[in-house]
């Protein structure tokens, strides 16, 4: 339990004591005047602590969510430094290319340096069971994928889809793309 719950909970018992001690102790009009403002103010701190109980909830299913926690695509230049990235977040299909029209890509590698090894559909990520998979869409200078970790790539296959991990590299033809 955090510090903030903590707090609304003591001031909640603290307001129930108050209540119990007015109602004992005191008069009608200053009982009622007593019970009424520590009933609101007890009645605030409990709605409070619901609140920020959903919030976190909502919070921890987002993150729970992420997508084993990949949440971007990010193009790495030729001294793996970041060129441009795409946001993930909430998407359970990728498709890779180069938009020239007629493609639907998600992530459109048409004004990179990259741009002349890959296809205008070249490979496809989608998440499934809790795991991202890509899939390899016949592409002419294929889809790759190193490990993160590991010094060799591997060939990823347009018939078996290859599971990805956060810290991997996909290679799109030369393109290097780094999930994180």
């Amino acid at each position: 339990m955090n510090k903030k719950a903590t707090l609304d909970i003591t001031i909640i018992i603290s307001c129930i004591t108050g209540m119990t001690l007015s109602y004992v102790y005191l008069d009608n009009i200053e009982r009622i005047a007593s019970l009424t403002l520590l009933g609101i103010v007890g009645a605030v701190f409990l709605l409070l602590m619901f609140t920020d109980i959903n919030q976190t909830h909502r919070r921890k299913e987002r993150h729970d969510t992420g997508k084993t926690g990949i949440s971007e695509i990010l193009l790495l230049g030729e001294d793996n430094n970041i060129t441009d990235t795409w946001d993930i977040y909430k998407k359970t299909s990728i498709v890779f290319g180069k938009d020239e029209g007629q493609n639907q890509v998600d992530i459109n590698l048409k004004n990179t340096d990259y741009a002349g090894t890959v296809d205008g559909e070249h490979a496809v990520m989608n998440y499934s069971n809790g795991s991202w998979y890509i899939e390899d869409l016949d592409s002419e200078n294929g889809t790759r994928i190193q490990r993160n970790g590991e010094d060799k790539p591997y060939r990823v296959s347009s018939r078996e889809p290859c599971k990805v991990e956060k810290g991997d590299i996909i290679y799109l033809g030369l393109a290097p793309l780094k999930v994180r």
